[in-house]
């Protein structure tokens, strides 16, 4: 490594850290925002699907975008989900009604999808083994500061200011952290010609997308004992199918199922899923229990 490229690498990882900031956040600050934007635009029907539209395209392309930046690089990738998380933020800030603010969430979660894992990825290309672990706890520690500072920051824009300043916030942040990207993160993208999952992508999109759909819409828009869950339900476990099908055969998968033979990545991964669900699950509703019924 050049010592150019050594003496960035502070300045890429702040940029790296501020842009993964902005997408957990997001997650969370709109919790204590919601009862105002239903106020203004309606839609109570939909609250669930303000969050739920953001982690669906979120969880949907994060192994999609991925494997595009072994491909492309991560430059170019992570630049491009900096991008639409922007164009996202923008868009929902001047939302007119819910139904428009929800398309707008899934634009943002796109570019959340993109941000994430390349993240993790780009301090490993410029970091070595033994700092990895160090550096490592830097980007677990911005999912902590956002779980605690998300609601409160919320509540602060909508009493101060009012809601559409919980997106604006995202775009003069997300500036600063593409202007560090841009200017300070240099790699070296491989010559090296390799095949795109398609089919994979397709069908972990397809899995994801109506497994969401039957848990936002169980019960609530979708009778839990009726022919169209059942018919999801279906899809869901076939596509799922399809997919592990299509990864065991392909030559350079998305999602190599090796990798879960090892127990640190078998037990992380769960440990990820169960914190995970009963973050979003308390930030996502608690905020809305308590301004509305108590």
């Amino acid at each position: 490594m050049t010592k150019k490229k050594r003496r960035n690498r502070g300045l890429v990882l702040a940029s790296i850290m501020l842009a993964m900031f902005l997408a957990a956040i997001e997650a969370t600050i709109v919790s204590t925002a919601m009862p105002s934007i239903v106020a203004d635009l309606g839609g109570f029907s939909l609250y669930s699907w303000v969050f739920s539209a953001y982690l669906l395209t979120n969880a949907a392309t994060v192994l999609l975008f991925g494997r595009l930046s072994d491909i492309f690089g991560r430059k170019p990738i992570f630049m491009m989900g900096i991008s639409l998380f922007l164009v996202g933020a923008v868009t929902s800030a001047l939302s007119p009604s819910m139904e428009v603010l929800i398309v707008a969430r899934l634009i943002q979660g796109f570019g959340a999808g993109a941000l994430m894992p390349i993240a993790t990825t780009i301090v490993g290309d410029i970091y070595t083994k033994e700092e990895r672990a160090k550096i490592q706890g830097y980007l677990s520690s911005v999912w902590g500061i956002s779980a605690v500072t998300g609601p409160a920051l919320g509540g602060f824009f909508v009493d101060v200011l009012s809601w559409p300043y919980v997106f604006w916030m995202n775009v003069p942040l997300g500036l600063l952290a593409l202007l560090g990207v841009i200017f300070f993160f240099h790699e070296d993208v491989s010559e090296e010609k390799r095949p795109i999952d398609v089919a994979g992508s397709f069908w972990v999109v397809i899995t994801i997308s109506t497994l969401m759909f039957i848990l936002v819409e169980g019960g609530v828009g979708i009778p839990w004992k009726s022919w169209a869950m059942f018919a999801l339900s279906i899809a869901s476990i076939v596509s799922f199918i399809i997919f592990c099908l299509v990864e065991r055969k392909a030559r350079e998968p998305m999602m190599p199922f090796h990798i879960w033979k090892y127990q640190s990545i078998r037990y992380a991964n769960l440990t990820s899923l169960t914190t995970g669900m009963i973050l979003m699950g308390v930030t996502s509703y608690l905020p809305a229990f308590v301004q509305g019924v108590m």
